[in-house]
């Protein structure tokens, strides 16, 4: 790669920048990196220099790759398109096979000829939009080809973007783990949990810590519960063959739901930085209480929807779980004794993704007394992204007759849809950025699998609670 480089002194975000995506024609990039990147690119929120290079096996050339991903932008009605092919001149092709060292060296070589031509050594991230399986051979070759290496402290630094899910249980997790940490320091690395660059969820920091209010009240002296809830009217669509491997608990529960959790457990940070707050994220999920064996059978529930093992790709005697709701504890000082329920499932009802915490009922003379109301906070992230308090008013008249009401806040009635960033904009601007607060953290990942794995080995040899169907 080209060596000689001349000093700068911006920031982070303004440094040069290359993207390489290894599976730029995987479903990833068409159905959520291209359109972030394209509205980061409208909105001037890439680096002044920047370049993404496509990895993948396909015959192609950079022409018609830019071709292919221009039918994905007009499909799709991207906005502008008189600025499509300035966009699209941004990116290369590179061909290779994720497991041949030669394609990494010709990746190597024409990183080196942007890096002469620029007259820098530029920032590389590396985004492995592919497989999980595919994860060790490829960070094994970028380790081994140099092309991770960092051109000093200050410049070309480089890092590694994954998806989930990292691993299929603990033990593989930690293997997954023990790799990166071997080859990449713990700042290199950048774990995607696409729920955490979601407007709403990013929110919930500002919500619970920016409101003085509910700190006083946000304990297990006035909490009763906290529910978690991800539900789908869909099934599992064309997902048959993977997600009978999975079961709705890995798919969503070891990640998405936990993390929502852990934003409404957690202590409030010491700072804002993203050290400390992926310091109390991974606090809050070590706290949930381990089951024992009886506990696994009475605090957990497993169903499966009617006709799911006549899916495609479905064993016909699949005992995998499509919903699933958990009953646990945590045990620091704030939320001891609180029920946490996390509950998920395909084919429902409806459609929502919402966390509703439960206040105790009041024991003032002005409270109702029927014993059928207690104040609630819903804090909804789908369909609707609000947050809405229910509160207790007197009824007109000569009567003192309460009534329940509504206090609520949506986002997008407060403000306009070109202030909104979809996940995938706040998370590639913040790897841009060099800032990790979106991002899981190792303790995080290793927290949520010690949670959720003992559950799983119980449903699948002790064979308990029933698999209902629903």
């Amino acid at each position: 790669m080209y060596k000689k480089r001349t000093s700068v002194n911006v920031s982070n975000f303004q440094l040069p920048s290359i993207l390489i995506v290894f599976g730029i024609t995987g479903d990833l990039v068409k159905k959520k990196i291209l359109k972030s990147l394209y509205h980061l690119f409208l909105k001037k929120q890439i680096p002044s220099k920047f370049k993404v290079y496509g990895f993948s096996r396909r015959s192609m050339d950079t022409i018609s790759m830019r071709s292919y991903l221009l039918e994905i932008m007009q499909s799709s009605d991207f906005p502008k398109q008189e600025m499509y092919d300035r966009f699209l001149a941004l990116f290369e092709y590179v061909r290779g096979d994720f497991t041949e060292k030669a394609a990494y060296e010709n990746l190597a070589q024409m990183l080196g000829q942007i890096d002469g031509k620029w007259q820098i050594c530029s920032n590389k991230l590396f985004y492995l939009a592919v497989p999980p399986q595919a994860y060790e051979t490829i960070i094994k070759n970028l380790h081994e080809s140099g092309l991770t290496k960092p051109c000093s402290p200050k410049e070309g630094l480089t890092r590694v973007i994954l998806e989930k899910p990292f691993g299929t249980d603990l033990k593989t997790a930690q293997k997954l783990d023990q790799l990166l940490g071997s080859l990449f320091k713990e700042e290199q690395i950048y774990r995607v949990d696409h729920y955490l660059g979601k407007e709403t969820v990013r929110n919930i920091m500002a919500f619970r810590f920016g409101n003085i209010f509910f700190n006083p009240i946000w304990s297990n002296k006035f909490i009763e519960k906290i529910e978690v809830r991800l539900l789908q009217q869909s099934g599992i669509e064309e997902r048959g063959e993977f997600y009978d491997k999975i079961g709705a608990l890995r798919d969503v529960g070891q990640n998405h739901m936990l993390q929502l959790l852990a934003l409404f457990i957690m202590d409030e940070p010491a700072t804002f930085s993203a050290d400390d707050i992926k310091q109390a994220r991974a606090k809050a999920l070590l706290s949930l209480k381990s089951f024992t064996g009886q506990e696994m059978a009475t605090k957990t529930q497993r169903g499966q929807y009617r006709n799911y093992a006549k899916v495609e790709g479905v064993a016909a005697d699949s005992e995998t779980e499509t919903y699933f709701q958990i009953e646990t504890e945590s045990d620091s000082e704030n939320f001891r004794n609180i029920p946490l329920i996390l509950e998920s499932g395909k084919c429902r009802s409806e459609s929502v993704t919402e966390v509703v915490v439960t206040f105790k009922p009041s024991q003032s003379p002005f409270s109702d007394k029927s014993g059928k109301f207690q104040n609630t906070l819903i804090y909804q992230i789908l369909p609707q992204e609000k947050i809405s308090i229910c509160f207790l008013s007197k009824k007109p008249g000569f009567i003192y007759e309460l009534r329940a009401h509504e206090l609520g806040f949506k986002y997008r009635q407060a403000y306009s849809d070109d202030q909104f960033i979809d996940d995938y904009e706040a998370l590639l601007h913040d790897i841009f950025k060099g800032d990790q607060t979106l991002f899981v953290s190792t303790k995080e990942i290793m927290s949520e699998w010690s949670f959720i794995e003992p559950i799983i080995y119980f449903w699948k040899n002790k064979k308990k609670p029933d698999l209902f169907i629903y």
